[in-house]
């Protein structure tokens, strides 16, 4: 597998990727409910973290954008300063009434990081349809990982389909909390990884 990080020319195809990967999702499909207008919201949203992680050195990818992850690293947040004050009516305009209720589950994820520790945080891990079933979501994130080692920081991540935990554990990560979604929904597993000794 080669990995590479992304270039600002690489934005449809990683967005693409997000959208493809994160359409069933538990609960990114709980968030934008609508099946019909789910693909066009989700690319609004993740054109707003893509484009600043990319300006940041934050995106890495595989050949054909078969899998994708943004990872950010200490003092460095998810959207630029004048997106993340937009989000609100962005989503707002996206969802109506539900956009309160999906703006406070993101506000849990903030409160839940453990920003008084240095730490790579791993926003999105996604994998294309045609390239699932090899790996290589898991390889791209180990790649991304050794990063962290390097520096000797810990790496966090909110697994949002339980489904996945078995496979970040397999990495080395652990559970590290939980985040409500909403009633009757299960809740997203927060997980943290310690670097690896003698990195």
């Amino acid at each position: 597998m080669s990995a590479r990080l992304a270039t600002p020319t690489d934005l449809p195809g990683v967005v693409g990727t997000l959208v493809e990967a994160f359409d069933q999702d538990p609960v990114w499909s709980w968030a934008f409910p609508d099946p019909e207008a789910r693909a066009a919201q989700h690319a609004a949203i993740f054109r707003m973290t893509v484009t600043h992680a990319i300006a940041n050195d934050a995106v890495w990818l595989t050949s054909g954008y078969g899998a994708v992850v943004t990872a950010f690293g200490p003092d460095v947040n998810e959207m630029s300063d004048a997106d993340a004050e937009r989000f609100p009516t962005v989503l707002g305009d996206l969802l109506g009434d539900h956009a309160e209720t999906v703006n406070g589950l993101f506000e849990r994820f903030d409160h839940a990081r453990p920003l008084e520790i240095p730490h790579l945080y791993v926003s999105m891990l996604g994998v294309r349809a045609q390239a699932r079933g090899h790996g290589i979501g898991m390889a791209l994130l180990a790649s991304v990982v050794e990063q962290a080692d390097a520096q000797g920081i810990g790496t966090y991540l909110e697994s949002s389909n339980g489904a996945n935990d078995h496979r970040y554990e397999s990495a080395g990560f652990r559970v590290h909390g939980s985040v409500p979604v909403a009633p009757g929904r299960p809740a997203v597993t927060t997980m943290w990884r310690d670097p690896a000794q003698g990195k």
